[in-house]
């Protein structure tokens, strides 16, 4: 049902409908049973290690855990009681973030934190808007994301931040793209390919299901620069779900 692809492609956590997980090494066609009650899989960079959002039947024994990629060695890292759908597992290509998590300031804006492994006091940052999805850059300096809110019609828009140390939430800045981060992917700490609906309905942003049969546009983004260039339209109506460079 869901596949997550460690950074060193040889593994990956395979979820099944019935709720069981494995993580399966194609190197050495070997499989671990995780946790059924793990969610939100994510890889360290080495490919070693995963952080999930572990649940139970009290919600005071929900926890964000770090582990080996089988599930051994598990460590509780931060409480997350009833807020799982406000925690993020995703692990920074730099290995300085493992997870972040959001607060809600207003309608149109949210505080966003960043969790570490060792209790780092991380800045945080404000996002405007709420349905984020995170995408973290090739090194993990800077991070892309989606928000929607009133100002863009309750449909998505894409946004770049700073996000490493002391830089956290400098040079935030919008893109002007109406697309979900999911939708992209980093091809260098500075170059990101999306694929960009030709036209969505208002409230895609919160009902993302009116966009399942959009035709979508291939683009560029250089963060550095700023420009955006059309790559590619393709010679039919294609919703495009996952973009890869390889």
């Amino acid at each position: 049902q869901t596949v997550t692809w460690a950074p060193d492609k040889d593994r990956a956590i395979l979820e099944y409908p019935d709720g069981s997980k494995i993580l399966y090494n194609f190197a050495t066609k070997q499989q671990s049973t995780l946790p059924s009650h793990w969610e939100d899989f994510s890889f360290s960079p080495d490919s070693g290690q995963i952080v999930s959002k572990s649940y139970a039947l009290d919600p005071e024994n929900n926890w964000l855990v770090v582990s080996k990629d089988d599930g051994s060695q598990a460590t509780a890292l931060e409480s997350i009681g009833d807020n799982g759908d406000t925690v993020y597992s995703d692990w920074s290509p730099n290995n300085q973030i493992v997870a972040m998590y959001t607060q809600g300031l207003d309608f149109n804006r949210q505080e966003l934190y960043f969790v570490g492994l060792n209790g780092e006091n991380f800045k945080s940052t404000v996002i405007e808007g709420r349905g984020f999805q995170p995408l973290w850059s090739s090194e993990g300096e800077r991070l892309l994301y989606s928000v929607y809110s009133t100002d863009s019609n309750l449909n998505p828009k894409l946004w770049v931040v700073d996000a490493k140390g002391d830089n956290i939430s400098q040079n935030r800045q919008s893109l002007s793209i109406s697309t979900w981060a999911s939708k992209c992917t980093f091809s260098s700490d500075t170059v990101v390919y999306c694929a960009v609906p030709q036209s969505l309905e208002r409230g895609a942003g919160l009902f993302p299901e009116l966009a399942d049969q959009t035709q979508d546009d291939l683009y560029k983004i250089n963060l550095k620069t700023g420009t955006q260039e059309l790559v590619a339209v393709p010679d039919s109506a294609y919703n495009i779900s996952k973009l890869m460079v390889s």
